[in-house]
Formats: C-alpha cells, structure tokens, sequence
C-alpha cells in the first residue's frame, strides 16, 4: 500500500483516479472545493488552496506521500487568457512546489495544447508550439519537470469526458443538455481531438505509474474526430434532433484563445504498453451516456 498525494483531487479526473487507487492505497487529496467523497471513504481529505502551496506544505510532509498524481490546472482555456498571473500560479508555479516534496515519481497531467494544431494528432516528440496561454502554461510544466532530475511521467490527454461529483461542464455534456433543452448549438467541425473518457485515462494512468514508465506518454481515446463529428454522436445515441447542431468554423465563434484545428494525441506508444484498451469515442460515450 502506497501513500499517494492527488492534487486537484476534487475535479472529475481527480474523481475518477480516487475510484481507481482508494482500495490499495493511502490517499491524501487536496483541492480547494468541498469533499466530495463518501466520508466513509477514509481519504485523508485536506480542502485548500494550492496556490497558497507553502501553507499546506507541512501537511503534505507529514503525510509523506511516496507518489504524486498532479491533476491541478486552470484548465478553462479563454480564462487562461484573461487570468494569467492564476493560470501560471496552478499550470505551472504548482509544480515547482510539488518537486519540493520529496517522492519516488510524479505524474503530472498535461494537455494536446502544447502544439500548435496545424499537423496533428501528433506523437510524444513531435515538435511542441503552443499558440495560446493555457498551451503555453502547460508547456512551462513539462520542461520544469524534465529538467528537474526527478522521476517523472508526463501524461498528455485530451478533451476529458466522464462522470463526477459536482464538476463543471465540459464539452459532451454541454452539447447533450443543450440538444435535450431543444437548444440551437454551434459546434466547430475544424478543430479536431481524440475525447478521453476520464475513467478510462484514470485506469491506464494507475497502470503505468507504479511501473519503470518514464517521460512523455499520450494516453486518450482511441477515435480521432472533429466536434462536430462528436456532437452528432452524442445527438444520435440519444435521438436528439440532429438539426439543433449548427456546423461552424473557428473562425465563426468568439473564443478569446485560439484553438488549435488539428490537435489530438498519437496514443501507439500508450497503446503497446497498455494491458487496457484506449476506448473510442463512440463506444466510451455509450458507457456514461445515461450517467450524465
């Protein structure tokens, strides 16, 4: 049994990994909102502020996790934009305070944004180039950690979906909520990911951390698809009316952050090392379609 530091503990990733390690493990989760999980759990569950890290640091020291799962971030892109001094201080500023802890490995999440979208999906050491904030934040976070000479795992994913506890929308059930209100959506069919269903990254991520992977792994789903494609998917598992979909470009929305167009991750590395499968989105949506 391994004690284990989760950061961000609270978000649906966070969740997610908490289903996944809290049987064989000794969990200590931080986040700055309320528990959300079954007191009965027994998770050592710390709700505080990470940036204000030095304040909570001698908590974490006396817990004396052997690993850490970095799942923390300012992920909401255009306020990436706006928030700079708050993206840096949780995308990046966070990690250097966690190399302070000392620890057998680190596994940090990072994001398709560091590229810049115009040759995806793209492998583990493709040429980064992030074109807004929030790629450009996560970016600062991988090089401090491959330079720091710790053991590390570097997990870039993408458009997470899933099922958790009182977590923000994210883009699947943005598109589901809206069609079932009989909504008019605008969903872009230029910018194009694999979706990863947060249960599924949560599985392979538990897998490869407690073994010899190192360095830079792309681990998402295995379907590669515009937002549009995706929104047609969730439209139709549930015979919602497809005509409510309105197909865009980029350069049709206000979005304050570029985007990169043809992001996405190349998962065959991920894929040969994995005893789990990396599940397509037309198969991962049909397991929390009726969830959400």
């Amino acid at each position: 049994m391994s004690r284990i530091l989760i950061t961000g503990a609270a978000g649906l990733l966070g969740q997610n990994l908490v289903g996944q390690l809290l049987e064989k493990h000794h969990l200590q989760a931080v986040d700055k909102t309320a528990n959300p999980f079954d007191e009965s759990c027994g998770i050592d569950y710390l709700q505080a502020d990470l940036t204000s890290f030095e304040s909570i640091r001698p908590t974490i020291l006396a817990f004396g996790p052997e690993y850490i799962f970095n799942c923390a971030a300012l992920t909401d892109v255009d306020r990436c934009e706006t928030e700079r001094e708050l993206a840096d201080k949780l995308n990046f500023e966070l990690v250097n305070h966690l190399l302070s802890i000392p620890v057998k490995k680190i596994i940090h999440y990072s994001s398709d944004y560091v590229f810049d979208g115009s040759s995806g999906p793209y492998k583990e050491d493709d040429r980064t180039e992030p074109i807004n904030y929030y790629g450009l934040t996560k970016l600062h976070s991988e090089n401090i950690l491959m330079n720091s000479g710790v053991d590390y795992l570097i997990i870039r994913t993408n458009v997470l979906f899933g099922i958790a506890i009182g977590v923000k929308n994210n883009f699947v059930s943005w598109v589901k909520e809206s069609l079932e209100r009989g909504e008019s959506i605008s969903v872009v069919d230029d910018q194009f990911n694999n979706p990863t269903l947060a249960s599924n990254l949560a599985k392979a991520s538990v897998e490869v951390a407690f073994n010899d992977t190192k360095g830079i792994l792309h681990i998402s789903g295995d379907q590669y698809l515009s937002r549009y494609q995706a929104a047609l998917i969730i439209a139709e598992h549930h015979k919602l009316d497809t005509n409510l979909i309105r197909r865009s470009t980029s350069s049709q929305i206000s979005q304050k952050a570029k985007r990169p167009l043809k992001g996405g991750l190349v998962i065959d590395k991920a894929k040969a090392i994995l005893k789990i499968k990396l599940i397509p989105f037309t198969e991962s949506y049909v397991l929390i379609a009726n969830k959400l």
